[in-house]
C-alpha cells in the first residue's frame, strides 16, 4: 500500500498542473478575440494622436466613410485626455487616458460634419478639436 501512496502522491501534482493548465487555456482562448479598439461588426478606425504638448491633437480634419467608426487617440501627456464625438444627434465619450493611453471612442455616423475633441472641461475650449467629414 506504501508504494502506491508514493506513486499517488508523485502523480498527483503532474494532473493537477495539466489540469490546471487546461483550464487556464481554455479560458484564454475564450477571451474576445477582437480587440476593443476594432469594431466587432467592422468599420474604419482612424488614429488621431494628441500632441505631445498642449491641448491639440496632431490632427485637425480627417474623413471617414459611413457607418462604424472608431477614433482613436494616444496620449503621450501625463495631462488626462480623451476623443470623443459629436454632430448630426450624435454625443459620445471616449475614456479618459494619460501617460501613453490610449482613448477609443465608436459610433454609427451617417454622411455629414462631426467634431472630434476632448471633453475634460476647458480642453475643447483651449482648441482641443478638429472636422470629421463622414461621406
Amino acid at each position: 500500500m506504501k508504494p502506491r501512496h508514493a506513486l499517488t502522491l508523485l502523480l498527483l501534482p503532474a494532473v493537477l498542473l495539466a489540469a490546471g493548465c487546461g483550464g487556464s487555456s481554455s479560458g484564454g482562448s475564450s477571451s474576445p478575440s477582437t480587440p476593443a479598439s476594432v469594431p466587432a461588426g467592422g468599420g474604419q478606425v482612424i488614429d488621431i494622436p494628441i500632441s505631445s504638448s498642449g491641448f491639440s491633437f496632431t490632427k485637425t480634419s480627417v474623413t471617414a466613410k459611413a457607418g462604424t467608426v472608431t477614433l482613436k487617440a494616444m496620449n503621450p501627456q501625463s495631462v488626462a485626455h480623451d476623443i470623443s464625438i459629436k454632430g448630426n444627434g450624435v454625443d459620445v465619450t471616449g475614456n479618459q487616458v494619460s501617460n501613453g493611453g490610449t482613448s477609443t471612442v465608436t459610433a454609427n455616423l451617417k454622411a455629414g460634419t462631426y467634431e472630434f475633441f476632448c471633453s475634460v472641461p476647458g480642453h475643447e475650449q483651449a482648441g482641443m478639436k478638429g472636422t470629421l467629414t463622414v461621406t
